[in-house]
């Protein structure tokens, strides 16, 4: 499952965060390889849209937190 909070994209895999970030037109170079919480920077509104549109699970920040803690 890919989630967002709007300003994030996160996945639940890698292979499914990058796929779906290419789908959404998202070059690969922008990704965030932070160890603790891989991720693509959604930078406009249009991009968070664009990911809802697309099937991500919309959360909240804090909940966003806990996907990538594995909470």
């Amino acid at each position: 499952m890919v989630y967002t909070d709007r300003t994030h994209l996160v996945a639940d895999t890698l292979d499914e965060l990058h796929t779906f970030a290419a789908k959404m037109g998202l070059k690969r170079v922008w990704f965030q390889d932070h160890e603790r919480h891989p991720h693509y920077d959604l930078t406009t509104g249009r991009a968070a849209n664009r990911a809802l549109a697309l099937g991500a699970e919309p959360v909240t920040t804090r909940q966003l937190v806990k996907l990538v803690r594995k909470e």
